[in-house]
């Protein structure tokens, strides 16, 4: 389930680490021992306001889960801020300090998204926001979102959104409320088949 709401544009903060007003954050938040991925979106698509998207996605969390729900939310606020750089699940897990099984299991518990898919859902966020509030080429963004070429990015653009990187900046550039719209399809997680 997906919840949209419109904040003021003050810049967010989560646990100590400022936003980059600039493009999307993502934040994992807990709320009554429910865990919930928060996208916020920068004002410069809402008429001044940024808006925030939540998405309850995953099980409870147990009673002895609070040390390891802080690690998971550390390593998306690491992820966010190493976007544009090679990322794999084992140096993810390796910073976590916990064995990749066990840091799989645990992100999937609480986003909802194996960790690989989380990273290239944000990669695609970030890209195709840029795509529709920047002039820069579609390579360049590609580039600066940790695809290695062209061909890869379109490819995974495609797949994720149903859009190529062209036409996401055709038609989401000057609508805005639409491409928030598809950004909710992309991050809107599958169910996951994982035995917690």
């Amino acid at each position: 389930m997906l919840q949209t709401s419109v904040q003021s544009s003050v810049t967010p903060r989560f646990s100590g680490h400022p936003f980059d007003a600039s493009r999307p954050q993502v934040t994992l938040s807990l709320n009554q021992r429910r865990s919930t991925l928060n996208l916020f979106i920068p004002s410069s698509l809402h008429d001044g306001k940024g808006i925030w998207i939540a998405s309850g996605v995953a099980a409870r969390a147990g009673v002895r889960d609070g040390a390891v729900f802080s690690v998971i939310q550390a390593m998306i606020a690491w992820i966010e801020d190493h976007l544009d750089q090679p990322l794999s699940v084992d140096a993810i897990a390796s910073r976590s300090g916990y064995s990749v099984w066990h840091f799989q299991r645990k992100f999937a518990q609480f986003t909802g998204l194996n960790v690989y898919e989380y990273v290239r859902i944000r990669r695609i966020i970030a890209a195709t926001f840029a795509l529709t509030t920047t002039d820069k080429g579609i390579l360049e963004i590609a580039v600066e979102n940790g695809f290695n070429c062209q061909a890869s990015f379109t490819r995974t653009v495609r797949l994720l959104t149903g859009y190529t990187p062209g036409k996401i900046r055709r038609q989401f550039s000057h609508h805005p409320q639409q491409w928030i719209e598809m950004i909710k399809t992309v991050i809107a997680p599958q169910p996951l088949d994982i035995a917690c």
